[in-house]
C-alpha cells in the first residue's frame, strides 16, 4: 500500500502540473496571436538575460552594473506587458500558469531558499492523509485523532464489582491514552510493542484505535482496518482464488501483511476453526518479522476477557500476544448508549 499511495499521489501532481502548463500554453498562444507585441516582449526579456550575461563574461560590464541594467529592462518590459493585458481586458496574472496550489506550483514540494532540505507542501500532506484514510477502511470510525477522544464518558468512580478494575474507568483510560500517545511517538522503534485492547462492547476500543490511526496517517504511515470476520474472509478469498489462478493478486491481502499498521477489530467474533487460528498466527509472525525492517505494527481489539481470549486460542497465539503486545483493559459504561440518553 505505501509505495502505491506515493506513486498515485506523484502521478496526480504530474497530471495537475501538466494540465496547468498545457492550459497556460494554449492561453499564451491565443494571446500572442491577437496581441503580437506580447510575444515580442517575452522574446526581449529572454534576449536581455543573454545579452547581459554575455557582457559580464566578456568583461564589458561589471556584474553589479549588468544586474542593475537587466533589472531596469525587465521591469520596463513587465510594466508594458501588464498595461497591454489590462487594456485588452485581462488580469496581470493571465500570462502565468494557474496551478491548484500557489505555494508549490503543483509539485508537492517547497524548495528551500537557503540551500537546506526541501519540504513537503501542506497540500501534499493533506492529499496523503486523505488517500491513506480512504484506503484504511476506517471511514466508519470518524475520528480526527486524539483530540476527538473524550474522557468525560468514563466514570470517575471506583467500583471494582461493576467495572472489574481496582481504579476508576477514567483513571484507567488516562493511563491507556498516555501509552497510546507513546505508541504513536515511538511507532518506528522496533522495541515498541503492539497493542491489545480488551474490554466490553462500547467502551471506546475501536474509537481509540481509530484515533491512533489518524495520528499515524498524519505522519504519512499506512493503515489498514479489518474486523476479524472480514479479515479471515479476505484471506479465504485469496487462498481460494490464488489456488485456482496463478495470476491472482490481492492488494488487500498484501496490505494485511505489509501496511505500517494493521488493526484487527472484534477478534473472537470470527468462526473458530483451526485454519483461521493458523492464519492469525501467520499474520502475527509475518508482521513481527517485517517490523524489524520497517514499521509493521498491530492493534487488536476484542470483547473477550483475557481469560476468555486465552481459552479461545491455542498456546502459540497466546504466546505471541503476551510476548509481543502491551495489553490494556478498557472499562466503563456503553458510550453509544450514553450518547443516546
Amino acid at each position: 500500500m505505501s509505495s502505491n499511495v506515493y506513486k498515485l499521489i506523484r502521478n496526480e501532481y504530474d497530471r495537475r502540473r501538466a494540465n496547468a502548463l498545457s492550459d497556460f500554453e494554449e492561453r499564451k498562444q491565443s494571446l500572442y496571436y491577437h496581441i503580437p507585441r506580447l510575444e515580442e516582449i517575452e522574446e526581449e526579456i529572454s534576449q536581455a538575460g543573454l545579452k547581459y550575461n554575455k557582457a559580464i563574461l566578456m568583461e564589458q560590464l561589471s556584474s553589479d552594473s549588468a544586474i542593475g541594467e537587466l533589472s531596469d529592462t525587465i521591469e520596463r518590459l513587465n510594466a508594458e506587458r501588464t498595461s497591454l493585458l489590462e487594456k485588452n481586458g485581462y488580469s496581470a496574472q493571465y500570462l502565468t500558469p494557474s496551478f491548484q496550489c500557489k505555494r508549490c506550483s503543483d509539485t508537492g514540494v517547497i524548495k528551500s531558499e537557503t540551500g537546506g532540505a526541501d519540504t513537503l507542501c501542506i497540500c501534499y500532506r493533506q492529499q496523503l492523509i486523505d488517500m491513506l484514510y480512504d484506503q484504511s477502511n476506517l471511514s466508519t470510525v470518524n475520528t480526527k485523532g486524539f483530540e476527538s477522544f473524550v474522557i468525560d464518558y468514563y466514570p470517575d468512580v471506583v467500583n471494582e464489582k461493576r467495572y472489574s478494575i481496582k481504579s476508576s474507568p477514567r483513571r484507567q483510560i488516562l493511563g491507556i491514552l498516555d501509552n497510546c500517545r507513546s505508541f504513536v511517538d515511538n511507532f518506528s522503534n522496533t522495541e515498541t510493542n503492539n497493542l491489545l485492547f480488551s474490554g466490553p462492547t462500547g467502551v471506546g476500543k475501536t474509537f481509540l484505535a481509530g484515533c491512533i490511526s489518524m495520528e499515524l496517517m498524519k505522519r504519512g504511515h499506512t493503515v489498514l482496518y479489518q474486523t476479524a470476520p472480514a479479515l479471515f474472509n479476505t484471506i479465504y478469498e485469496y487462498r481460494y482464488n490464488s489456488a485456482n489462478n496463478d495470476d491472482w493478486e490481492s492488494a488487500v491481502y498484501s496490505n494485511i501483511l505489509q501496511s505500517d499498521l494493521l488493526i484487527i477489530d472484534d477478534l473472537g467474533t470470527e468462526s473458530p476453526t483451526g485454519m483461521r487460528y493458523s492464519e492469525l498466527l501467520n499474520i502475527i509472525n509475518t508482521r513481527l518479522a517485517n517490523d524489524t525492517r520497517k514499521p509493521c505494527k498491530i492493534i487488536i481489539s476484542t470483547n473477550l476477557s483475557l481469560r476468555e481470549l486465552f481459552e479461545y486460542y491455542d498456546e502459540r497465539i497466546v504466546s505471541r500476544l503476551t510476548g509481543g503486545f502491551d495489553i490494556f483493559r478498557f472499562a466503563g459504561d456503553d458510550i453509544r448508549r450514553l450518547k443516546k440518553d
